[in-house]
This record gives C-alpha cells, structure tokens and sequence, in this order.
C-alpha cells in the first residue's frame, strides 16, 4: 500500500467561525482584497459583514472585488488580478460559492504572476498570494482544493487550474451562511458535493484515506438528497450536514480529483446553461450504469449502498427530481459536446476509461431522462 496526502487548509467549523477565530488572519498581511459575487447574497447572508468586521478588528484594510459571475472566465480574474495589484494586496479573501471561490484563487496567481492564460492553465507558476475561504453555499469544497475551474472563450469550455499553491489557507466554513439558499440552488449544489464524493471514491487515483472521508460524505449526501427530493427544505441541522458533507468530498476530490461527469458536465454548462451540479446529476446515473457494466467493479453498488440507495433505478429516480428536466439537444450538438469532453484528462481517472463511443452513450441515455 503506497499512497500520500496534502491537505494543509486550517479550517474553522460552525456558527460564529469568523468571528471566534479572525485572528488567524493576521499571519496573512495586512491588506486584503476580498473577492465575492455579483449578485449580493454575500450582503444578504451577512458573511461581507462578519468578514470586513474581523480584517478591521485585525486591523488589516481591505479593497472589494464584486465582479465574479457565475462559471467565472479568464477576463475576469484578470480584472480582479488587477484590482489586488493596485492596492497592494497581501493576501486574498474570497468569499460566496463555489465561483467567487475558484476566481479568487485564480486572483491569487495573477496578482503576482505576469503569465499567458496558456501558462495560467499549464501552471507554469511556483506561488500565489494566500487565501482566506469562506463558502457560502454547500456544493463544491473549494475552500480546501486545489482547483480553480474557469470559462476558458478560447476553448469554449471549463478548463481547471491544479495547484498546491492555491490550497487556501484558512476556511471558516458557517452553516448560517447557508440558511436561506433558494431551494433549487441548495439541490443543484447538493448534487454537486455528492458527484465530488461518488467520483471520489470511483477514481483510480483513490486512496484508504480518501475512501474512509468518501464514504462519511456519500452518507451523509444520500440522505439529505432524499429529502430535498421529496421536497424538503433543509432546517439548521440539514444546513450543517450538507456543508459538512460538502467539505469532506472537497477533501476527497483534493486527493482523488474528479472524472466523467465534471468532464461531460462543463459542456452542458458552457453551452446550455445548466448549472454544474445539476449537469453533473443529469449524468450520474448512466456514468454509473456504464462504469457497472463494463468494470463490474463491486465499488459502485459500495457506493450507492453508502448513500442508502438500494440500487441504481432508485438512484436516477432521486436524479431525476432533483434535476428535472433534462436541456434539448441536437445530434450536432451531442457530437460537439463529445467532441470537446473527449480532451478531458480526468476521464482517465474513472476505474475504467470511457472510448468516444461510451461517451456519446452517456450523453445520449442522460438526455433521453
């Protein structure tokens, strides 16, 4: 048995986390570019306030960033790159979901590397400014990865940036932040921290240590999918599992990475608008149904029995509510989408790797849901 492990974020759980440990920050510098959302949710949840309040108790100033769209591109984390350089910026806090996060640790290597968007991806860099993280949604366990997923025009796709160096630091990871996420936003990013587990735990770079936090994360996501499925919305305690649970898979994915269905996904989003989490849901079930039939590996149906489905039907059922209605595509359009996944590394982290054809099967059975 011969496997390693590298996950050196110091996280700080539950209610209050900034506020009980903002000292921490200290150790940073003293000026800070927060980076957060356009939409404002970070006002709403009051994550901006606690935040700004602990920097002016550490005294340490700070400059706002509120430009990040949703599935942020290389235009904008270089705007924000900019933005850290004129004032000076020390260390970088970003603050919201999953694409507040991934620019944020794409600021933090711009701010200092003078480098192509070719070389931003190739990772022909050595350092980055730290990072503070502090996630708002419960979905994609940025604040302890080391990928930065960005629209990349030039490819007409996602592309990830894989680096230790942009590990953030610190986390202070708040179930409060979470309370009032719309309803199809928590299930969309419920799937997404579930498909980071399940593909965790199918991955070939998976590890003993990776599949014992795998299976807690499979767990605890099976359930509160259920539940969300049936149309339950999450009270105090369902919030606290399904940040916890998205954490444990960002530990996992940190370790294991991802596979099929991020690399079939990214299209769907790119090109269709489907949110990430739910195209990595419209995907899952014939991504199982395929690694099943062609591996007959015993850790698919290990999986699904962690997440408390009884079998594979029941499992796409649950995805199928979840994610509802699956987007129109032509036969043009499923042969492009195949086309630019087929480049994906990481479909050769699945226990058995995808030909075109099993590819273009996938996307035809998921789109026939």
């Amino acid at each position: 048995m011969t496997w390693n492990w590298l996950s050196p974020t110091r996280l700080f759980f539950g209610n209050g986390a900034i506020a009980g440990n903002y000292e921490e920050m200290k150790a940073l510098g003293k000026r800070a570019l927060i980076v957060t959302g356009k939409g404002g949710s970070a006002v709403r949840n009051g994550s901006l306030q606690d935040l700004c309040q602990a920097l002016s108790d550490c005294n340490i100033s700070w400059e706002i960033f509120r430009e990040v769209e949703a599935n942020p591109s290389v235009e904008t984390v270089r705007r924000g790159a900019a933005a850290a350089r004129e004032a000076q910026t020390e260390f970088i806090a970003g603050l919201g979901g999953g694409s507040p996060l991934d620019a944020a640790k794409a600021i933090a290597v711009l701010a200092i590397n003078d480098i192509t968007d070719e070389e931003l991806f190739a990772v022909r860099f050595t350092a980055a400014l730290p990072m503070v993280a502090v996630p708002t949604t419960a979905g994609t366990g940025s604040e302890v990865t080391p990928y930065s997923i960005l629209t990349y025009h030039a490819i007409e796709n996602k592309k990830s940036i894989f680096s230790p160096a942009i590990i953030p630091a610190i986390a202070y990871i708040d179930p409060a932040y979470t309370r009032d996420i719309p309803f199809n936003i928590t299930a969309d990013t419920a799937v997404d921290a579930y498909s980071h587990a399940l593909e965790g735990y199918l991955a070939v770079k998976s590890n003993p240590m990776s599949d014992l936090i795998a299976r807690e994360a499979l767990r605890i996501s099976g359930t509160e999918l259920k539940l969300l499925a049936s149309g339950t919305n999450p009270g105090t305690a369902g919030r606290e599992a399904l940040i916890y649970a998205s954490t444990l898979a960002g530990l996992v994915i940190s370790q294991t990475g991802t596979s099929i269905p991020h690399a079939m996904g990214y299209p769907l989003t790119h090109f269709k608008g489907v949110p990430h989490g739910r195209a990595n849901g419209i995907l899952m079930p014939a991504y199982l149904a395929f690694t099943l039939r062609k591996s007959g590996n015993p850790r698919v149906m290990e999986a699904l029995q962690c997440s408390g489905f009884g079998s594979l039907q029941e499992f796409q059922k649950i995805m199928r509510d979840l994610c509802g209605p699956v987007p129109q595509c032509s036969d043009h359009e499923q042969a492009r989408f195949i086309e630019i996944c087929s480049k994906a590394k990481n479909l050769s982290n699945n226990i058995v790797r995808p030909s075109q054809q099993d590819l273009a099967l996938i996307l035809r059975e998921s789109l026939q849901a």
